[in-house]
């Protein structure tokens, strides 16, 4: 398959179509995404056509990649409010000249009874239930709607409507498109070469993903937030990210990533040129410039960040712990009570993460604040409040 490419991309001939879908689940992309965008934007510069599927349809089943549990569906108007922020974020990459951007909804909004028949009758139970996910499911005796197992005929058959020659996506994607491989040879069309790209790592070291959104760095997420994102990543992910989320040469990659590895350069040097680079790439140098000097008079003169918002808040009584003559408020329960967080869970999550500091200090979940006078409350690298209590 990769022969193929390589081949049909020498020869020039002719113009290839190259498809990537995404499904939109969540309203913005990350950064994980621009692996494989900025590889079709070379591939337009180069004059193909790029077909970017917005999954309008697929959204509504759920992808059961990765997944051991079956997905909820998504109502349409949720999913076509997410769709209308993917068709500007697409061209902050991709540009518009070679590029179409089209909805599942062009074939399937066509599609009756008779149809989902036939393109059912093209592949077994057993072709499914053979993928990881739902082989993990039947080992658990989870249950497996027939819905998920529409979900890569789904995809297969973009590939068939549009008469893609080349196939883009993640790593987590191979089963899909082969699956559209196999349609295209059945229904007589020359089978599409399947590109694949690694997955890049989120900030908690799992899979990048639009499911955890606290843990992406979102391409249309501000400079500071992007330069301050990157520096919070664990130092044994560098090498992945220079290597797969900048557009760094790979010369000067390897080059850097042999003086780390000799310890001629410090993790913290690596990674503020990383930051810069990713914020660069997504802005511009000036913003990049700007988020490092503002990352540093956070972190290295130990100031707030520019904006502080001033809150006063009146504890709830059952929130509070009388250890001496002050009472104290848990920092979970101080994050909610101000507002700064929309639930517990989401402010456990984010004092776990180390997202936390109180005073200058970092917080963990056991942290108690006296809930007399006030305090500096700093959340991420971006979020901070002078909590008044009264």
């Amino acid at each position: 398959m990769l022969g193929d490419l390589r081949s049909a991309l020498a020869s020039g001939e002719r113009q290839l179509r190259i498809k990537q879908g995404f499904d939109p689940t969540h309203a913005n992309l990350h950064l994980g995404h621009a692996i494989s965008l900025r590889k079709l934007r070379k591939l337009s510069q180069w004059g193909h056509e790029i077909v970017l599927i917005v999954g309008d349809w697929t959204t509504q089943i759920g992808d059961p990649t990765d997944k051991e549990i079956s997905r909820p569906m998504k109502s349409r108007d949720e999913v076509m409010a997410n769709a209308k922020t993917y068709l500007d974020q697409f061209h902050l990459i991709v540009p518009r000249e070679n590029a179409r951007v089209v909805l599942q909804d062009e074939w399937y909004g066509k599609f009756g009874l008779r149809d989902v028949i036939e393109l059912s009758s093209r592949f077994t139970a057993q072709q499914m239930l053979a993928r990881e996910e739902f082989r993990k499911r039947m080992e658990k005796k989870t249950p497996i709607p027939l819905k998920d197992l529409l979900y890569p005929l789904l995809q297969a058959y973009d590939s068939v409507a549009i008469k893609a020659d080349v196939e883009f996506g993640g790593t987590d994607q191979l089963f899909n498109i082969l699956a559209g491989r196999e349609l295209q040879e059945m229904l007589g069309q020359p089978p599409q070469s399947v590109f694949i790209v690694p997955m890049l790592e989120g900030l908690d070291g799992d899979q990048m993903h639009k499911s955890k959104p606290a843990t992406a760095i979102w391409l249309v997420d501000p400079p500071n937030e992007i330069y301050g994102k990157v520096m919070s990543i664990d130092d044994k992910l560098m090498p992945h990210y220079y290597e797969w989320a900048t557009e760094l040469p790979m010369e000067e990659v390897r080059t850097m990533l042999d003086a780390l590895a000799r310890k001629d350069l410090h993790p913290r040097e690596a990674k503020r040129k990383l930051a810069r680079t990713i914020t660069t790439e997504l802005h511009s140098a000036a913003a990049a410039e700007e988020a490092e000097r503002e990352f540093d008079r956070v972190h290295k003169e130990g100031n707030a960040p520019a904006e502080v918002t001033n809150i006063v808040l009146t504890p709830e009584p059952a929130t509070l712990t009388l250890r001496g003559e002050i009472p104290e408020i848990g920092i979970v329960d101080l994050l909610v009570g101000a507002s700064l967080e929309k639930s517990k869970a989401a402010a456990r999550r984010v004092v776990e993460q180390g997202g936390v500091k109180v005073d200058g200090a970092r917080a963990d979940v056991g942290t108690l604040v006296a809930a007399n006078g006030d305090v500096l409350i700093q959340v991420g690298k971006r979020r901070a409040a002078r909590v008044s209590f009264r």
